[in-house]
């Protein structure tokens, strides 16, 4: 009995998260593997968890569970290329859900594609999704898409549905703050911080919103002392620091700041910041190299890829720039064609 109470209720936590369609009974064959996977998932043991969900794949190829939990992997490690042929054949088997529409969202949204993405988020709503994520990640792509009334309805009811979640009001505030009302700004970062005091990014936001009360010159030493007491270690608020330094015009201080959040965190934003800073210092040399690697961390980004060719065109590093180039092209996906341009106008290397 308590073998099939489990059952049950695993098939009850994918429902609840919205992946109905996958689970067609309380039975869920290869429950136990898949559990398995699952925690090394959550553990972010991501390779691991590659290893097992294929393993099982190998035995239950129409698994459409195990499909859409390693498309959400190989998200995570960024292989989306990888990630989207595994919600193909998850959507194959049984069908679009909740939890499928939803990675599919934050596929788009990786790809900065927003309008793609905002239509996933919907329909992930629309099919179950009963979480925030799909509502928070609507109203970001409907504000960046500049559609304010939308972002608003998304993310006020993203509020209605979880009132402690800080997604949703953090949300609120930014687009107050795109309105310049930055009193109900403040109010909203607040309420973010309030329901989630752990949460650096709700943090910073309101650091910000708070900061921008105050001369010019004052607004980033009160940050910079906010991060050697109360905020020690908020790599987000490092962030406003260097954003902070750029508007005062110190851009390699700003640079510099962008440098330690990259060594806290080694992720691709910081990698991508730390680079466009460097650019705007005018230290072509390292911002050329920092380029080349966020390059190589997404192919596909299109802001970076011309930043790159421009800049090696302008310190005439073509021959350095046809090598970053030829490596990265199976990897180009959709941007290939911009790839093979950008060669075609390079001249052959010496034979």
């Amino acid at each position: 009995m308590a073998h099939q109470a489990w059952q049950t209720s695993i098939a009850a936590t994918y429902r609840s998260r919205g992946e109905l369609g996958l689970v067609t009974s309380g039975k869920v064959p290869g429950y136990d593997e898949l559990d398995e996977a699952l925690k090394l998932k959550r553990a972010g043991e991501l390779d691991k968890a590659v290893i097992a969900l294929e393993g099982l794949l190998t035995r239950q190829p129409s698994h459409a569970l195990a499909l859409a939990h390693l498309a959400e992997v190989q998200l995570r490690r960024g292989r989306r290329t990888e990630a989207a042929q595994c919600l193909d054949r998850a959507d194959a088997v049984a069908g679009t859900t909740g939890y499928t529409a939803r990675l599919r969202g934050d596929l788009h949204y990786k790809g900065e594609r927003f309008a793609e993405a905002a239509r996933c988020y919907q329909d992930a709503d629309a099919l179950g999704d009963r979480g925030t994520w799909s509502l928070v990640q609507l109203a970001r792509c409907r504000l960046r898409l500049r559609d304010i009334e939308g972002a608003r309805g998304a993310a006020s009811k993203a509020v209605e549905r979880q009132p402690n979640d800080s997604g949703g009001w953090i949300v609120l505030g930014d687009i107050a703050r795109r309105e310049s009302r930055l009193a109900d700004a403040e109010e909203m970062y607040s309420r973010a911080h309030e329901v989630a005091p752990h949460d650096d990014f709700a943090y910073a936001r309101l650091v910000e919103a708070r900061v921008m009360a105050l001369p010019p010159d004052a607004r980033s030493r009160e940050v910079e002392v906010l991060l050697k007491t109360t905020a020690r270690g908020n790599t987000q608020l490092q962030g406003v620091l260097a954003r902070l330094r750029t508007g005062q015009g110190k851009l390699d201080q700003a640079a510099e700041v962008w440098a330690k959040t990259l060594t806290a965190k080694g992720d691709a934003y910081s990698r991508r910041m730390y680079a466009f800073s460097l650019l705007k210092a005018a230290r072509t040399d390292e911002a050329a190299a920092l380029l080349a690697q966020c390059l190589a961390d997404d192919p596909t980004n299109v802001i970076v890829f011309r930043n790159y060719v421009n800049l090696q065109h302008k310190r005439e590093a073509l021959a350095e720039l046809r090598r970053t180039l030829e490596e990265l092209l199976p990897r180009a996906e959709a941007r290939a064609g911009a790839f093979h341009g950008e060669l075609r106008k390079l001249p052959l290397p010496d034979a």
